[in-house]
């Protein structure tokens, strides 16, 4: 009897536990401007680097500026397997909330579009 009882704790421990995980993975990326540039930022984090023209398509001029090509490389290969665990706030063209890389390294993250689409803030935090 005891063995049940502790076999079925664990199936119900494993359950939580499975369940947990395909919730944290989940998140649905809004269908917005900026959800759009953040589901790409998401993707293309995993295939550094990432070609210039294809940076000047999905950043703002001035973003580039401060945050040149060989930099936006440089600190998005550390951030392979990135994917966002929740979000804080969603407006149209700003959302913030929490991202994570497998090694369990959490982000706060930021992100906003110009009125072009493209993105003009980005910021990941460790947390």
């Amino acid at each position: 009897m005891r063995s049940i009882r502790l076999l079925a704790g664990l199936v119900t421990l494993l359950a939580v536990l499975v369940t947990g995980c395909s919730a944290a993975e989940s998140v649905a990326v809004p269908d917005s401007p900026v959800g759009k540039q953040l589901q790409w930022y998401l993707e293309a984090v995993n295939r550094t680097p990432i070609p210039e023209k294809e940076l000047g398509e999905h950043l703002a001029e001035a973003f580039l500026k401060e945050v040149p090509a060989e930099k936006f490389n440089t600190l998005a290969k550390d951030l392979a397997g990135l994917k966002l665990e929740e979000l804080t706030s969603t407006k149209p063209n700003e959302l913030a909330g929490v991202t994570s890389i497998p090694a369990g390294q959490k982000y706060d993250t930021k992100i906003s579009v110009g009125d072009d689409g493209k993105i003009d803030y980005l910021l990941l935090e460790p947390r």
